[in-house]
């Protein structure tokens, strides 16, 4: 007896649109290929959504809650530089484990869509954590949102390299170069002990005294 296929839900065909644009490409993966991989209509995904850009768009959204929870539950240290250093650690070991199970995936789609999800899952936890250090003191920054798009910047070129060349490994220079970028040429951060200011004022009281 044939068994009975159960209606894929949104989230089954955004998520499953999405592994295969990981694996074919953006341009390259079509309502259809998601239908066959489902086995359903391309109706009932148009039921969902208007558009391949409207599925896109879904995708990445949920692509952003479920890897923001995964990451965030995995993260150990306390410091504002610790936890951005071991967020870039995560998505090179996922990006590795990725390649290393998909061996004979074509990886034919341009850097361009590989940006636009590492900028919708991984920039808001990097912006929201140097913001944390900027105002704790724990390091100084002229610009959270370029260092942002500098560390988002470096890390696609760990992944790069990595893709392009299995057997490099991109993992300590990179995550030492958003180190250097975040902290300054020494790469250590100060103890997170309050805002400059706090400090400073500190010191003019005990001197009068």
């Amino acid at each position: 007896m044939e068994s009975i296929r159960v209606p894929a839900t949104k989230d089954e065909i955004a998520q499953t649109f999405m592994a295969l644009a990981f694996r074919f490409g953006y341009r390259r993966t079509a309502v259809e290929d998601v239908a066959r991989q489902l086995r359903i209509s391309k109706k009932t995904i148009y039921e969902y959504f208007p558009s391949k850009e409207a599925l896109l768009e879904y995708a990445l959204e949920l692509a952003h809650r479920g890897q923001r929870a995964s990451v965030e539950s995995r993260l150990t240290e306390t410091t504002a530089l610790g936890r951005t250093l071991e967020i870039v650690s995560i998505a090179l070991a996922d990006a590795r484990a990725f390649y290393e199970q998909s061996p004979d995936a074509e990886m034919v789609e341009p850097p361009e869509f590989q940006a636009q999800v590492n900028e919708r899952v991984y920039g808001p936890m990097v912006h929201e954590l140097l913001e944390q250090g900027v105002a704790a003191g724990e390091f100084e920054l002229a610009d959270v949102e370029m260092t942002t798009r500098f560390t988002l910047a470096v890390g696609m070129e760990g992944v790069r390299q990595m893709r392009e060349d299995p057997a490099s490994r991109p993992e300590e220079a990179t995550t030492q170069a958003i180190r250097r970028l975040i902290a300054g040429e020494s790469g250590a951060a100060r103890p997170a002990v309050g805002p400059p200011e706090s400090a400073r004022k500190s010191k003019k009281k005990s001197k009068k005294k």
